[in-house]
């Protein structure tokens, strides 16, 4: 199971060893987290499965906009992604035998879906939680995964002192940042990180608990 398909999927793919994929976690359909959405083809090749794709209702819609093709009969003659997408709203679903619950948060003028599975929680793209969200979501998190682009302001996304504030405001004990942007320097900017918080990179990896 993974969780979006960015534009450079296949090459994460390739580069984590990748062979088999069942599921997928979509939290919104910007394309820098969807637009790798036809490299899911090549695990059909391999195990003639269909992934299947959860979507919130509203980016099932979109999904289904930005790659018609997929899901009509557009003419189009080429190899298509093999995929079942299912829908989701405020609901938890089971993937994998295991509960996943979905909530929202703001990014800009769109909602992004964030998950929590277990003891673990990912959150990227988004400005703020609610403050109903974090007090459901408060004490039931050992690692967040969660988005800060930089330091100081932006409009649509949570920076890194944003982040960390929300990390303690839901008692994380572990918190990976994720979404940097450029201007984030690791061996400069990591030593300023509160304890038990880390800065994300391609490759990392890390045991999550995924019970209640």
């Amino acid at each position: 199971m993974v969780i979006d398909t960015g534009p450079d999927f296949r090459a994460q793919m390739l580069k984590a060893g990748v062979r088999k994929l069942e599921h997928v976690l979509y939290t919104h359909t910007h394309a820098d987290h969807c637009h790798g959405f036809d490299d899911l083809r090549a695990f059909y090749f391999r195990d003639h499965r269909s992934v299947t794709c959860y979507a919130a209702t509203r980016h099932a819609m979109e999904l289904r906009q930005k790659f018609a093709y997929v899901f009509h009969d557009t003419g189009y003659i080429g190899t298509k992604p093999q995929v079942t997408l299912s829908e989701f709203d405020q609901k938890p679903f089971s993937v994998l035998g295991l509960e996943i619950e979905p909530a929202y948060a703001v990014h800009g003028n769109v909602q992004s879906a964030v998950f929590r599975l277990g003891r673990f929680a990912y959150a990227t793209d988004f400005k703020l939680f609610s403050p109903a969200l974090i007090a459901r979501w408060r004490g039931k998190i050992d690692t967040m995964v969660a988005s800060g682009i930089r330091y100081g302001e932006h409009p649509t996304h949570s920076c890194i002192q944003e982040t960390t504030a929300l990390m303690a405001a839901l008692q994380v004990k572990t918190g990976y940042i994720t979404h940097i942007s450029h201007e984030i320097m690791h061996a400069r900017d990591e030593v300023d990180l509160p304890v038990g918080v880390h800065l994300g990179y391609d490759g990392l990896s890390f045991g999550v608990e995924l019970g209640p």
